[in-house]
């Protein structure tokens, strides 16, 4: 059986903006990974530059979106 107290409200959350930037530094991350396959360089920086990117852009979307 549920219990009422543990739901929580619907609509935005607090930690959506944190979920954001870890989905937002995955895809980031993935794409820099494609990117430096494809230009045949093996360079980490390409990797963290995107992944750093990725969830800068997903933590500000996710923090815009939640304050409509």
């Amino acid at each position: 059986m549920s219990n009422d107290r543990t739901r929580l409200p619907p609509g935005s959350q607090p930690y959506d903006p944190l979920n954001g930037f870890r989905i937002g530094a995955l895809a980031g991350g993935l794409l820099g990974a494609v990117a430096a396959w494809a230009f045949g360089s093996y360079a980490v920086w390409i990797v963290i530059f995107c992944a750093a990117g990725g969830g800068v852009v997903g933590y500000w979307s996710e923090r815009r979106r939640s304050r409509r």
